[in-house]
């Protein structure tokens, strides 16, 4: 058996991992604008009208009412008010482009046919 010779220089031993590279980043996302989705904007109510027409409704005495938002943009407004006889409602409709102006047509309909 042969010892180690001096003049061999001693293995190195690293702890530490060779750095590695860095991932290149990800291209940005951009998102498409509304109108390339084809998304209609509407317009934002104001809060005063939407107090004003909660007002009237309940002086109409609206018994309940629903907005839906139509495939094409609009809005649909449905509300429902008391009938010609005890337990009987009435239904009226009214659709608009926005659904402030269906909720003006609806509750204008309502007063006509109030009885």
């Amino acid at each position: 058996m042969q010892a180690a010779s001096p003049t061999q220089p001693k293995p190195l031993i690293r702890a530490q991992a060779p750095e590695e590279p860095k991932p290149a980043r990800p291209p940005l996302l951009t998102l498409p604008s509304p109108d390339q989705l084809g998304v209609a904007i509407r317009p934002v109510e104001n809060t005063t009208e939407r107090t004003t027409l909660n007002a009237r409704m309940k002086e109409l005495g609206v018994l309940g009412f629903h907005v839906d938002s139509l495939p094409d943009g609009r809005s649909r407004f449905t509300c429902w008010i008391p009938g010609d006889r005890p337990g009987l409602t009435r239904r009226i409709e009214a659709v608009a482009a926005t659904e402030s102006e269906a909720r003006q047509r609806g509750l204008q309909e309502a007063a006509r046919m109030r009885p």
